[in-house]
């Protein structure tokens, strides 16, 4: 049994946290107060802890972007309240090539009036030029003629939106419809009047090579000769018009929470011959989630440049001016990479532990040396030392 108690009592010098008996313990005020701050003190920053614990934060990086060559959408809406929906045309260029003209497979196209109702909505993919449609029944023989241009497939163009893509097809302008008998019976020249103090608003996306390129709104028709183009604006379209426009949104794939987008928003005054150009740099993103999702994405940093083409015209002596809008894009080689962390369970509560014994230690030295200038001042009075 002895040796049992003294092996106990061998164990028990071991014991960092020695008891103090309460016949010893004195209570004062002054401790009474330091116990109440320290434990508000604690309080705070345990819960500004918990918030730091809580909290997802996005860390960047900077890698080789292996993604060059696939296709990339840009999303669009953008507002011309000076421009008819009839008369613009939205075409893209890249650096290895591909031209597609009026590229409104996925865009919308809306007609706003001058004080900004909505008019009607074109669904993707429709011609303005055919609004009004046929207004006689037709012979179910009938073949209409393309008048010397490249046909359709079925060698027909009985509409005046058929003639007007086999003109286009074949590189010719479209400048007399008013002598074709099916834009006379569809009513196309009263169609385009008709819009003339109209806007319109583009909304959706269009589909490029990751490459750099451009796309371009300009009005009347895209033209190709020859591996050149150029817009032909015809004499029977509204002349009285200017691209002043607010980008309501201009995006490159898809969005991600916090991402910037610098033109978004935006919004340019115009006179009749200015064009708008805007100058993008691409770089791919990437954000990678707690849960395992990638989102892969584009951020974007632009300059903006205006020129006056009539001043140019009138400098260079000739008519032609070619206002408009247009955005050229170049895609960096590298990607930014967003990975979400978050702090573990042990990181936090190794930050509690430290909060509680830390405000502890510290208030327990105030409270030692508070202790201690009031005992030395009850002795001096008792002694009659201090009044």
């Amino acid at each position: 049994m002895a040796k049992r108690g003294s092996l106990a009592s061998q164990f028990r010098t071991f014991d960092a946290y020695a008891k103090t008996m309460d016949d010893v313990s004195i209570r004062t005020l002054s401790g009474a107060l330091i116990t109440i701050i320290s434990g508000i003190i604690m309080l705070f920053l345990t819960l500004n802890e918990y918030i730091d614990y809580k909290k997802i934060e996005m860390r960047p990086e900077i890698i080789v972007d292996k993604t060059m060559g696939e296709k990339l959408p840009i999303n669009i809406d953008i507002t011309f309240p000076n421009v008819p929906c009839v008369m613009l045309g939205l075409d893209v260029m890249d650096s290895i090539g591909s031209h597609e003209v009026n590229m409104f497979h996925h865009v919308t196209k809306t007609r706003i009036s001058k004080d900004g109702q909505i008019i009607e909505v074109k669904k993707a993919g429709i011609n303005d030029n055919s609004t009004k449609g046929l207004t006689v029944s037709l012979p179910k023989d009938y073949c209409g003629s393309c008048y010397g241009a490249l046909p359709p497939e079925n060698g027909c163009c009985n509409t005046c939106d058929d003639v007007h893509k086999a003109y286009l097809r074949t590189g010719w302008a479209f400048a007399e419809p008013e002598k074709m008998e099916q834009c006379q019976r569809e009513g196309y020249l009263e169609n385009i009047k008709a819009q003339r103090d109209e806007g319109c608003r583009l909304k959706g996306y269009v589909s490029v090579n990751k490459v750099a390129g451009n796309f371009h709104i300009m009005t009347g028709d895209t033209i190709k000769q020859n591996d050149v183009h150029f817009h032909a604006l015809y004499d029977y379209m509204p002349q009285n018009f200017d691209f002043a426009h607010t980008i309501n949104h201009l995006s490159f794939g898809a969005s991600f929470k916090g991402q910037d987008n610098p033109l978004d928003g935006l919004k340019r005054d115009a006179t009749a011959g200015t064009m708008f150009q805007y100058f993008v740099k691409v770089v791919s993103s990437e954000v990678r989630y707690l849960n395992g999702k990638v989102l892969k994405s584009n951020q974007y940093s632009v300059t903006e440049f205006e020129r006056d083409t009539l001043s140019e015209a009138h400098e260079h002596g000739h008519n032609h001016k070619s206002p408009g809008f247009k955005v050229a894009y170049d895609i960096s080689p590298m990607r930014v990479a967003y990975t979400e962390h978050k702090r573990t369970f042990g990181s936090f509560l190794t930050s509690v532990c430290a909060i509680v014994g830390g405000i502890f230690t510290i208030s327990g030295i105030i409270d030692s040396f508070v202790f201690r200038t009031e005992q030395a001042i009850a002795k001096k009075r008792q002694i009659g030392k201090l009044e």
